[in-house]
């Protein structure tokens, strides 16, 4: 591994303390990222990882800068950076192209390294950049679908590495000494403004005018350019909210996809500007690891609120309604009067929904008019009107990435979901008293003392 591959023609080893023009930010950024991961077991397992790529004790892995392929495509197609992964039994390679700030990634430069990478048996094009996706399989740009059976084409956004890289610091991951400080020094470096790692904080400019639409009962088309831009808004914010409660919670956290999508993300989007159109709603669903539920997320337009949610299981051995309303309260420990809880019920009785401050004073507050039902599910919620704030396109943003560590602290860490109790044992006491089990007893006592008697001679 210290001699470069067959198909690089030239290229630096990716420098912890690269020697760049001023102009070259995000080749800087690339190698000092580079240069630290190859170093870190554990981060370029983590990262790796993402691209189905297992790092095992004998792997090595070396990174490159300024890269000149043999088989070149384009002369002026020239990579951030280059990746190889080498097994012992076979190599595996990814050309890098980063950008930074505000820049977006070109779909023809992309398509370009794709044919470069296809060009020289490469098997992968990481593209690195401040945009956000669901997934690392899902990327930004759209290239043609023949080049990628050839080549994979993946997507890591700044933040999300640098998220990743602060929480494996933050779980004590890593135990070396040495390569503990570079992982606090690259935490230290991605933290600084002037690195040009942003994060997702404001939603479209048409976000002000579709919000006053909605709110005027003017009808949203399906068709327009704005509608989508919303939608992609807001999947990004999903994924950066991922990030942002990753930090909070110093784990990983990520986005629930229906399995339909994973493979098609025109699909997703398409569906989610029919929902917005039908619905007047944004709709995400994150997974914190341990957690009693979901976290389901909802912007209402219409009513300018944003609503935060898990629902678990009422507990089968409380009879009553009360004593299953009681039995979620001590777990919500705040008196928040923006959490309400609705309770679902059997025989398509309606669900009803009550304020969890009443609820404290009568626990039965939430019964349905069948005043035999039990509830079956609890939904509990924080409900948040926003007002003029809404309409912001930055204090929207703001609002949301407060509500949600709110609602996560006030109730996704205390809630746990109903468990039924262990079996009782089949013999009661009166069993264990009658004359059967007395003679069973004395017989046993009497076995045990002949059995001590023969063990002690």
């Amino acid at each position: 591994m210290d001699e470069r591959p067959d198909f690089l023609k030239g290229g630096e080893v990716a420098r912890l303390f690269p020697i760049l023009a001023e102009s070259s930010k995000e080749k800087r950024v690339a190698s000092i990222f580079l240069a630290v991961m190859t170093q870190i077991p554990v981060l370029s397992e983590n990262v790796l990882g993402t691209v189905k790529v297992r790092i095992g004790k004998r792997t090595k892995i070396k990174a490159f800068t300024e890269v000149v392929l043999r088989h070149e495509v384009d002369t002026a197609c020239r990579p951030d950076g280059l990746i190889v992964v080498s097994t012992g039994r076979r190599n595996w390679a990814a050309l890098i192209e980063a950008k930074i700030v505000k820049a977006k990634l070109d779909a023809s430069q992309v398509q370009r390294y794709m044919e470069l990478a296809k060009a020289n048996g490469i098997d992968a094009v990481i593209t690195i950049s401040n945009e956000f996706v669901a997934r690392p399989d899902h990327s930004p740009v759209t290239v043609p679908k023949p080049l990628l059976r050839r080549v994979k084409l993946i997507h890591w956004s700044w933040s999300w590495l640098a998220t990743l890289s602060e929480n494996i610091a933050y779980q004590d991951a890593v135990e070396d000494s040495e390569q503990a400080y570079l992982l606090k020094q690259l935490n230290l470096f991605f933290a600084h403004p002037g690195t040009g790692i942003e994060r997702f904080t404001q939603m479209a400019p048409s976000w002000k005018s579709v919000v006053q639409a909605v709110v005027n009962n003017e009808a949203l088309r399906k068709t327009s350019p704005e509608i989508e831009e919303i939608v992609a808004g807001w999947f990004a914010e999903e994924q950066d909210l991922c990030l942002h409660m990753a930090r909070h919670v110093g784990r990983e956290v990520t986005t629930k996809i229906a399995r339909k999508y994973v493979a098609d993300p025109v699909m997703r989007l398409k569906d989610g500007i029919r929902s917005l159109v039908e619905t007047n709603t944004l709709t995400s669903t994150i997974c914190i690891p341990d957690c009693a539920s979901d976290i389901v997320i909802c912007a209402d337009i219409a009513r300018r609120t944003v609503s935060v949610s898990m629902t678990v299981r009422a507990p089968d051995d409380r009879k009553s309604t009360k004593a299953r309303v009681n039995w979620l309260l001590r777990m919500l420990k705040d008196n928040d009067p923006r959490l309400l809880l609705r309770a679902h019920w059997p025989k398509k009785a309606r669900a009803t929904m009550k304020e969890v401050t009443l609820l404290r004073e009568d626990p039965a507050a939430i019964q349905t008019e069948k005043a035999g039902l039990v509830p079956q599910r609890f939904e509990v919620l924080m409900v948040e009107r926003l007002g003029q704030r809404f309409y912001g396109r930055r204090t929207f943003i703001e609002d949301l990435e407060r509500i949600v560590p709110e609602f996560y602290d006030s109730v996704g860490a205390n809630l746990k979901a109903w468990q039924p109790p262990p079996p009782r044992p089949v013999k009661s006491r009166d069993d264990v008293h009658s004359p059967e089990a007395a003679e069973e007893t004395a017989v046993s006592e009497s076995t045990f003392s002949d059995f001590a008697g023969t063990g002690s001679a």
